[in-house]
């Protein structure tokens, strides 16, 4: 991302609010799915076509778990460990979203070869700096890759840089024990383990099958703004046609609503005009556009608030 482009999003991500009751901060992270999967690292019986399926992920607070080792598999993870399958992990994190555990939704493409790699840029709140984010190893019976709550802050604010390895994972319902193996379902499930033998034991060691590199862009102070005016969270967030966009004011304002690109470009004008008090809706039909991340901004006579959302076709 370029620091011209780093700075619009900065301005954009940016929330004015007179008497707003707190600080936070919002930061951009770009991050680098580089795999290394392949018959060289993990000779045995390696697969054809191997790949991994598409990202799925949210960032979050610490009330919420989503897998842990040792633990066994939401049906969320069972569905995309086994079939790459997004929708009921999007469901679960819809329902955190409600509850305000988590916050930005990732959802994007996979890779369709390994060795390969791919990038894109998500962003996280203070109020939630914990990412968790997987995808399923291709072909496999119930074996994925990923991260759970990983911590994008220390005690000196926003980590600058992480470099993650990454091993495989079996989430424990599907008993298969190659790349290839039939459908052979786990009666009852066991809890989800680091995968340490055969096909990804290689000369008595464990190598990694690829690695997240995430690189901080940007961080943003932002003002919380008072109950009085809100832009609720889009729903459904990542999406495919259409998203809906709530807010709700205290009184009557002249109010414009418009969707940016990550490049600052003006891409919509969902709305201008003066609006009454309380509890409001406009639609996004986004079909036309090019799939990846936007951002959403309210814009009052006294205020403004952003947020971004992800489009996936």
């Amino acid at each position: 991302m370029s620091s011209s482009t780093k700075l619009i999003v900065a301005l954009l991500l940016t929330q004015v609010a007179v008497g707003g009751s707190y600080a936070q901060q919002t930061a951009i992270y770009q991050l680098t799915f580089e795999s290394n999967w392949s018959p060289a690292t993990h000779p045995s019986n390696f697969p054809s076509n191997a790949h991994f399926s598409g990202l799925i992920g949210t960032t979050h607070n610490a009330s919420v778990s989503y897998w842990t080792p040792g633990q066994v598999a939401s049906g969320g993870i069972k569905q995309m460990a086994e079939t790459g399958s997004k929708s009921e992990l999007i469901q679960i994190f819809n329902t955190t979203d409600d509850s305000q555990l988590s916050d930005t939704r990732i959802s994007e493409g996979g890779l369709g070869l390994s060795p390969g790699s791919l990038a894109f840029a998500f962003s996280a709140s203070a109020s939630h700096p914990l990412l968790t984010l997987v995808s399923m190893i291709a072909p496999s019976p119930d074996w994925f890759v990923g991260v759970s709550g990983l911590s994008l802050m220390d005690a000196n604010g926003w980590i600058p840089s992480i470099e993650v390895d990454l091993y495989a994972y079996d989430a424990g319902t599907d008993s298969g024990e190659s790349y290839a193996s039939a459908n052979l379902v786990t009666q009852p499930p066991v809890a989800i383990s680091r995968l340490v033998e055969s096909p990804f034991k290689v000369n008595g060691g464990v190598p990694r099958i690829g690695r997240f590199v995430l690189t901080r862009q940007s961080v943003t102070s932002v003002e919380d703004l008072p109950s009085a005016f809100r832009l609720f969270s889009a729903y459904p967030n990542p999406f495919m046609h259409e998203v809906t966009v709530e807010y709700e004011l205290v009184g009557w304002e002249n109010v414009r609503i418009d969707v940016f690109d990550l490049v600052g470009r003006r891409v919509e004008t969902l709305f201008e005009g003066r609006v009454n008090p309380g509890r409001h809706q406009v639609r996004w039909p986004a079909s036309e556009q090019n799939k990846g991340a936007y951002i959403i901004r309210l814009q009052s006579e006294s205020q403004s608030s952003t947020q971004m959302v992800h489009l996936v076709k």
